[in-house]
């Protein structure tokens, strides 16, 4: 046993090492800028946001390109400027030619553009924005129309000196064409310096990173969340088994009979209706006033941090509001829980061993609970695999229906703000909620049953 679950969690790691390539690839390939703050507003704290933030380190130990593209592209920020860039040097392949241009319009040229105003300024800005080729001769020629109507001489002999200067560069990019780069791949090492391995050996000591938004550490962000969370789940999963189970042995006992027909009925309507409407109905029931019984305040939970109260504390003062979460939840999962005890049972009761202990005379209570039971339950233990993280991810829609303050608010409040580093730690923690599911589900087969072995013999 001992051997199979090292094994297994050998397995494991090469597994969530995938997921957290999937993971940063999807946190990183976005179209949001990560930064979100105006470049052109606030330069210095843009850049020291980047840098706070490890952007402007290699994405992973390696990089393919083309020989057109330098390996430091990474250091250019802000992305659409790298954006820009790299567009117009594809269609050229002279990274060089390309970036003398560039500087043209951009640093040489903002002290320029300070001096002026109106159709001059806009025409000079708009060459920054053009990302064909083919199109920067028409500007420039829209830009030398409107300097040509600048009244002060010497005003105006600055601005074609600056026009002419891009219009050189712009014929050097022209007439010396590389496009044999373009097709040449390249292969760059950038060594352990880099984001990847920034953010999972933050992962694996602890430090997962910092909130794009807030710029706490995210375990300051989640750890009060991820509790709460944790919580209520866990209040879920313990009603909905010591219903469920129970409750799929009598329905098995009671086989074909109308306590059978009747229950398994209204299990399936259970599960079959959604967590989100289901969650509403009981608000509607339970909790208004108006149109229900008003039973439960079940809405507007007081985040534990703003309590000030230990967590123990603030759970007992805010235990009603548990009670519709908990309940929406629990109805939910007990339903499967509930038809896939009844079936394992029926399927158990059907073996050599159980007409064995009913011809010794055994009641029928002691042959469903003493020998049928424990070989029934792995289909339960089956679904507890995939059980947690199934109810984990309803736990966020409930939490945002009830607005209770848990991972599911946090969620849809990094969602908004496209606050990624969240999203995407929430990522991991669900990936390593469900390979321990996994792997406790294994040490409860072996519980279960002690013929299980999972050894080579």
């Amino acid at each position: 046993m001992l051997s199979y679950l090292t094994r297994r969690i050998l397995l494991a790691i090469p597994t969530l090492l995938i997921i957290s390539l999937a993971t940063f690839a999807l946190s990183r390939y976005s179209d949001a800028d990560p930064v979100q703050i105006d470049y052109a507003l606030n330069p210095s704290a843009y850049r020291v946001k980047v840098h706070d933030l490890g952007l402007n380190k290699p994405l992973f130990y390696l990089s393919l390109t083309n020989c057109a593209v330098p390996d430091t592209l990474h250091r250019i920020f802000p992305l659409e400027v790298r954006d820009r860039l790299v567009q117009l040097t594809n269609q050229s392949g002279n990274w060089a030619a390309t970036s003398r241009y560039w500087q043209a319009i951009t640093t040489d040229l903002d002290p320029v553009l300070k001096q002026v105003s109106g159709q001059v300024f806009s025409q000079l800005t708009q060459l920054r924005f053009i990302k064909n080729l083919d199109q920067i001769p028409y500007q420039i020629a829209l830009a030398q129309q409107h300097i040509d109507t600048v009244s002060l001489a010497e005003k105006k002999a600055v601005l074609q000196t600056s026009l002419s200067t891009i219009r050189q560069y712009y014929l050097a990019i022209k007439a010396t064409p590389q496009r044999w780069k373009l097709l040449i791949p390249a292969l760059h090492w950038h060594g352990l310096d880099n984001q990847y391995h920034k953010w999972l050996s933050g992962f694996l000591t602890g430090n997962p990173g910092k909130s794009i938004v807030t710029g706490n550490p995210l375990l300051v962000e989640l750890r009060p969340r991820l509790l709460v969370t944790l919580l209520l789940n866990g209040m879920a999963m313990l009603l909905a088994y010591l219903i469920g189970v129970p409750l799929g042995v009598f329905m098995a006992r009671h086989y074909r009979q109308r306590a059978d027909r009747w229950l398994r009925t209204g299990l399936l309507f259970l599960y079959a209706m959604p967590v989100i409407w289901l969650g509403s109905l009981l608000i509607l029931l339970l909790s208004r006033p108006d149109i229900g019984l008003g039973w439960i305040n079940g809405l507007n939970a007081e985040p534990w941090l703003m309590s000030g109260k230990s967590f123990g504390h603030w759970t007992l003062d805010n235990l009603e509001k548990f009670i519709l979460p908990v309940l929406t939840l629990t109805l939910h999962a007990l339903a499967i829980l509930a038809m896939q005890m009844r079936g394992g049972i029926l399927e158990v009761i059907q073996q050599d061993y159980i007409r064995t202990a009913r011809a010794k005379g055994l009641s029928e209570r002691l042959v469903f609970w003493r020998h049928a039971f424990r070989n029934a339950l792995f289909p339960i233990i089956t679904v507890f695999a995939s059980f947690f993280p199934a109810i984990f991810s309803g736990s966020l829609v409930v939490e945002y229906l009830f607005d209770f303050p848990g991972m599911g608010t946090k969620m849809e409040s990094a969602f908004a703000n496209n606050d990624y580093a969240v999203l995407f730690a929430m990522v991991m923690f669900v990936s390593v909620v469900t390979i321990l599911g996994t792997l406790l589900a294994d040490l409860l087969y072996a519980w279960a049953d002690p013929r299980v072995r999972f050894g080579r013999r």
